[in-house]
């Protein structure tokens, strides 16, 4: 259990259908993008399997043939069913899943942009603001990516639109609330940046 190559503990960012008897999970880890297969189990008394946003730790079962490796067993460490229960939030985490999911294949230093995301979930799940949320997650994956976030895109805003982003990048979440209306600018601006000058998928 111990391997890390057969046990990986991430956030689950989508659940796909693979025929009658298999869900392909995709999480994010520490270790990266990974996938795998879990079978279906129609008992009643089975565990439930892990939801879309939970911390799951899994062990998994390679097979000999290629192809993705099955899920031996799987323990949700930290649901987030929160998130289902108000739209805006849910959207803007299904956001940031198919961000990572987009552009986490083959990043670097993956440990950082696990922290990321965890720290954007909680902040979604503490009904931090989604535009606020998803700008701080967006300038903090760019500028761990190595990308000239801060030089290019910040140093381009007005000077009245950087003191907005420069306290709201500062701040906690919560202590930004008066910010809450110039987010969704900026963040639409962040977004425009990120598609135009990078080769993230945005």
């Amino acid at each position: 259990m111990s391997d890390p190559e057969f046990e990986i503990r991430g956030v689950v960012l989508n659940q796909e259908e693979t025929g009658e008897n298999f869900t392909r999970l995709t999480l994010f880890c520490i270790n990266g993008l990974r996938r795998c297969l879990l079978r279906k189990v129609r008992k009643l008394s089975a565990i439930s399997p892990p939801d879309l946003f939970d911390e799951t730790e899994i062990s998994l079962q390679v097979s000999n043939k290629q192809g993705l490796p099955f899920v031996k067993e799987h323990q949700v460490l930290q649901k987030r069913m929160s998130l289902a229960f108000d739209r805006v939030r849910f959207d803007a985490a299904g956001f940031l899943a198919r961000f990572y999911i987009e552009n986490g294949e083959h990043l670097l230093e993956t440990v950082q942009f696990y922290r990321i995301l965890q720290n954007a979930l909680t902040s979604l799940m503490d009904h931090g603001h989604p535009p606020t949320v998803l700008v701080k997650t967006l300038f903090l994956f760019a500028r761990e990516e190595g990308l000239p976030v801060k030089e290019s895109w910040f140093s381009g805003l007005s000077s009245q639109s950087a003191e907005v982003a420069h306290a709201i990048l500062r701040l906690p979440v919560k202590e930004s609330i008066s910010l809450n209306e110039q987010a969704s600018v900026l963040l639409e601006s962040l977004s425009h940046w990120l598609r135009s000058e990078t080769e993230l998928i945005c």
